[in-house]
């Protein structure tokens, strides 16, 4: 009995690692992150301890205690990108609340559909709270996880194809492959090692491949505040199709989860 309660301890190491020492963990990653532009690679790893906190959502009921751990993380992070500005303390605030919704419907969604809501739903949530602020021009200033690489601009050539937030996308997928390889089980994963560096490594391996010139923060920008320029663009015929997509994604995640949930009370 004791070697059983040992294996099954041992195989889920994102419970065994409480959620205080992932949250340290985490909001010490995302700092770092921001504060490294010029060579932003802690960015990569830095959500995947939130993503294990997340994993609350499929043992207990009160989850919802450790949105505030996830809350925080992100609004110290979001001020590291400011350089600590207290004057950006609101804005950074508030941005941190959306984001943190994203992991909070990833709670609601689970017990609602249970293992068919993936990690990933965490993603689509994410990018669709990107576009709404990008939507609604509040401010300009404010960031977007694709902000932690923009001075890598010889990584991003890729974005041609994407948008720039393709970017964010980007950051996501890999600190998701990331958990799924270190923090998932009891042991590393090495499958999921493997694919997560090759996720991390190729797009920038392409984008030096590349002729083609990728899409910035200041396109992006021109082209949803209707400059008439921009909209002469390529560009401006696909705008930002990756978090436009999540969004509505995303409404039809919320709307068949709150209908399976309705069902499942009568």
């Amino acid at each position: 009995m004791a070697k059983e309660n040992k294996k099954i301890s041992s195989s889920k190491v994102g419970y065994e690692v409480g959620p205080w020492l992932l949250f340290f963990i985490a909001t010490g990653l995302l700092i770092a992150g921001w504060l490294m532009r010029s060579f932003p690679v802690l960015i990569f790893t830095a959500l995947a301890p939130l993503f294990a906190i997340a994993d609350k959502a499929h043992t207990e009921d009160k989850f919802w205690n450790y949105a505030e751990l996830v809350l925080i993380a992100l609004t110290l992070s979001l001020l590291a990108g400011h350089l600590f500005q207290l004057s950006f303390l609101i804005s950074s605030m508030i941005q941190a609340i959306g984001f943190t919704l994203a992991f909070v419907g990833y709670g609601f969604v689970h017990q609602s559909l249970g293992p068919k809501a993936g990690k990933f739903t965490v993603i689509i949530f994410w990018l669709a709270i990107e576009y709404v602020f990008l939507k609604l021009h509040w401010p300009l200033d404010n960031l977007f996880l694709a902000d932690a690489v923009q001075l890598k601009t010889a990584w991003l050539n890729w974005t041609f194809h994407t948008g720039y937030l393709g970017s964010s996308l980007w950051i996501l997928l890999t600190n998701l492959f990331f958990y799924l390889a270190i923090l998932k089980e009891g042991k590393i994963n090495w499958a999921w090692l493997m694919i997560s560096i090759v996720f991390l490594v190729g797009p920038i391996i392409y984008s030096f491949s590349s002729e083609l010139t990728g899409i910035d923060r200041e396109k992006m920008i021109n082209l949803y505040s209707n400059s008439p320029d921009s909209m002469k663009s390529i560009y401006s015929k696909r705008g930002e199709f990756v978090p436009r997509t999540a969004a509505w994604i995303s409404v039809l995640i919320i709307i068949f989860a709150m209908v399976k949930n309705k069902t499942q009370k009568k």
